[in-house]
């Protein structure tokens, strides 16, 4: 099977992208495929939106893929977007260092055999 980056951006004010973004997570995985999600940028708000809306169509697969331990955040990004604090709580790991290092590595990703989905 393959190998699948799902690189997330769109954040609660692209719902429609995310929600998309994350069932593509979900179907590669389910398909046997190896799939890391990445919440990059504004989606790293996803934790703490969802938090507040339990209702909303993004929680089930986000919550689905926590639960997997296959989704991480922009450590960097998630300290400019407020957004560590919730990360934290809801167990999503961060990477990369706030303040200095932006993650994921994508060039990296890539060089592992990751085929990178990039959804905004």
């Amino acid at each position: 099977m393959s190998k699948y980056a799902v690189v997330l951006t769109a954040g609660p004010d692209d719902a429609g992208s995310a929600v998309n973004g994350l069932e593509y997570a979900v179907s590669l995985a389910d398909g046997g495929h190896e799939v890391e999600v990445f919440l990059d940028g504004e989606a790293t708000k996803w934790p703490g939106e969802v938090e507040h809306r339990h209702d909303h169509p993004i929680r089930e697969n986000l919550d689905r893929l926590r639960r997997q331990e296959i989704v991480t955040a922009c450590a960097f990004c998630a300290n400019v977007f407020d957004a560590t604090d919730a990360c934290e709580e809801s167990g999503i790991e961060l990477r990369g260092v706030a303040g200095e290092e932006h993650a994921p590595d994508v060039g990296e990703l890539a060089n592992d055999g990751y085929q990178l989905l990039t959804v905004s």
